[in-house]
């Protein structure tokens, strides 16, 4: 007969069904946090994997794209050949003519300037969110950020683990 000082007491052990109760309520607690860390680490492949197609994107595009110069170079060429040129006009109606034509060339040269600011800032933005620099830094981030998720999922599942553990140990004590 077992006595308080063997650590058993009277009445100690499972009750008939005990055992399944305690297991589905493990599972019922666990279960959204197995499932939440499994959808975390699903989005986070899924971001590696947008990221380096955005990579990929980027570079095909960056490999691509062709040279093109800019106008406004030559524009800024011309409009100072015309002002040299009416220096050298001394024919009233040749001057009239030629700053009429240095006149046109100067406001197409402004208008350009103005639309090529906006057109010099809108590249810098979209290397700055789409350009491979930019995606290269994504991929590397969803790299890490799937890495920390993975680790979270594993850290779930070991608490998951010593609950269980816990469970058959306490199963064991009771039943014997």
């Amino acid at each position: 007969m077992s006595t308080p000082q063997d650590g058993q007491t009277a009445g100690l052990g499972l009750a008939p069904g005990e055992r399944e109760q305690l297991v589905y309520a493990l599972e019922n607690r666990f279960a959204p946090h197995l499932e939440a860390a499994a959808a975390a680490v699903r989005e986070a492949e899924q971001s590696v994997d947008k990221a380096r197609a955005a990579l990929a994107e980027a570079e095909r595009r960056a490999g691509s794209a062709a040279y093109t110069s800019d106008p406004r170079v030559f524009m800024r060429q011309g409009v100072a050949e015309e002002v040299d040129g009416l220096e050298r006009k001394t024919n009233e109606k040749r001057l009239r003519v030629g700053y009429r034509f240095l006149l046109d060339r100067a406001v197409d040269l402004a208008g350009a300037e103005v639309t090529g600011f906006h057109d010099d800032l809108a590249a810098a933005e979209r290397e700055r969110t789409a350009g491979v620099e930019a995606c290269r830094e994504a991929e590397e981030r969803a790299v890490r950020d799937l890495a920390a998720a993975r680790a979270m999922q594993e850290r779930v599942e070991a608490a998951e683990r010593s609950a269980r553990q816990g469970l058959a140990l306490l199963v064991d004590k009771l039943s014997s």
